[in-house]
């Protein structure tokens, strides 16, 4: 029996075929799929835009605290002082300071938690870290 001859090379017919109905054809039906198959600590992408709006809701909520309460967050988170340190500086005792951070703190979770896209930023962090 003579050998028949293909029009065209059986191996990339395989390969076609996987490639048209693996990703292409069926899509992740969630992002939790597409999280799940991700590399390890990699980086979520997101838009130009989402990022803009992400950094106004955070601006906006900033705007809510007076110049005392931005100095001593400033103080603490991004020049690292001590509480000890704070107390130094303000003449209040630690533990006024302290209490004041968590007030702070506690009123910009507040004020981020209206705005709508950190509403859903963060229910989208919910569900990545939870599943």
């Amino acid at each position: 029996m003579a050998k028949k001859e293909f029009p065209f090379d059986p191996w990339s017919l395989g390969f076609a075929y996987k490639w048209a109905y693996s990703a292409h054809a069926n899509p992740k039906a969630t992002q939790i799929h597409v999280l799940q198959e991700a590399p390890p600590h990699a980086a979520l992408e997101e838009s130009q835009e989402e990022r803009i709006q992400l950094q106004e809701a955070v601006l906006d909520a900033f705007e809510e605290l007076d110049e005392e309460e931005i100095w001593l967050l400033n103080a603490l988170l991004f020049e690292r002082l001590s509480l000890r340190q704070v107390e130094r500086l303000t003449q209040l005792p630690k533990t006024t300071v302290a209490r004041k951070r968590d007030y702070i703190l506690r009123k910009l979770k507040r004020a981020l938690e209206k705005h709508p896209i950190i509403r859903n930023y963060l229910s989208f962090l919910l569900i990545y870290f939870v599943v």
